[in-house]
């Protein structure tokens, strides 16, 4: 068993780490580091049809486990693609270099260096995070039957078999799969929601040129219950596939992977990264007064 899910970390670590190092090899060419953004659904989604496609027997659990970080991976990828490209490189990135630049460093050791702490960081990432996947993809398909001298006429005793052919499905869609799936949905529809809606909000007032204290806050629909229901949903996404993982041998073991996730979201680079400057302004601190930040919960009253 311990085999088969380093087969299957090898495999799709081989991919992902390969699609991304190609994406840098483009990113160095057109001078556009943050590709990598965009890159970040793709890589789960090389990780599933990878796992899939390893399968010997591809069951309908299995073939669930698969297609959750799939869809997802396809929708945010298209979503960024969509909203990223044709914007040049993000400020992120540029400041990144502009600091490098002031220390010495020239732009190509600069590009060298995003391989290696960025893009091959991002792909360390998509591989832990995605262990419910690679793991339970792994360990959730088929179980040994066992045999008897009663049943078999040669063989003595008990003697365990893997044939195909004779082997039982190990995981249906029982119970933990199906909450799992029920949560995972939970969240694809908060993150595709939510993404909607602020895309419709930022066209709308893409020409205001105001106070920024005075610039408009998207405080309506899923908004107006939590400040990032994208991110929530996407936390909801990886707990609802560990939980579907947790039906295989040792999917509960993963759960490191959406603990990381969680942690990217409010942490590192979601949540509070992205309230570091918004928070300076006078309208998103009342927002952020009476909206939760996380949790979808009633909006507070205004005293």
């Amino acid at each position: 068993m311990l085999s088969d899910i380093l087969v299957y970390l090898a495999h799709s670590a081989a991919v992902v780490f390969g699609a991304v190092t190609a994406l840098w090899a483009v990113s160095v060419a057109v001078k556009d580091a943050s590709l990598v953004d965009i890159f970040w659904g793709f890589g789960f989604l090389l990780v599933g049809a990878v796992c899939l496609y390893l399968v010997p027997v591809k069951t309908p659990y299995l073939i669930l486990l698969a297609a959750m970080p799939i869809i997802w991976g396809l929708r945010l990828t298209l979503y960024l693609a969509k909203r990223n490209l044709g914007h040049g490189e993000d400020k992120r990135y540029v400041n990144m270099r502009k600091r490098a630049a002031k220390k010495g460093m020239s732009e190509m050791a600069w590009r060298l260096r995003t391989l290696l702490s960025v893009y091959w960081g991002q792909g360390l990432l998509i591989m832990i995070v995605s262990a419910p996947v690679w793991v339970a993809m792994a360990t959730g398909g088929l179980k040994p039957e066992i045999k008897t001298a009663e049943t078999t006429g040669v063989f003595k005793g008990r003697e365990m078999i893997w044939e195909p052919g004779l082997a039982t499905n190990y995981n249906a869609i029982g119970l933990l799969a199906t909450l799992g799936a029920i949560l995972w949905l939970i969240g694809f529809l908060f993150e595709s929601i939510g993404d909607a809606q602020l895309a419709a909000f930022l066209k709308k007032n893409k020409g205001y040129h105001g106070p920024a204290d005075e610039k408009p806050v998207m405080d309506k629909g899923l908004w107006k219950y939590t400040r990032h229901p994208n991110y929530f949903g996407n936390a909801c996404m990886w707990w609802g596939i560990w939980i579907v993982a947790c039906a295989a041998p040792f999917g509960w073991a993963t759960i490191v992977g959406p603990i990381i996730m969680t942690l990217l979201l409010t942490k590192v680079s979601g949540r509070d990264l992205l309230e570091r400057d918004m928070g300076r302004r006078k309208n998103y601190q009342d927002y952020i007064e009476r909206t939760s930040g996380f949790f979808p919960l009633p909006p507070k009253s205004k005293s």
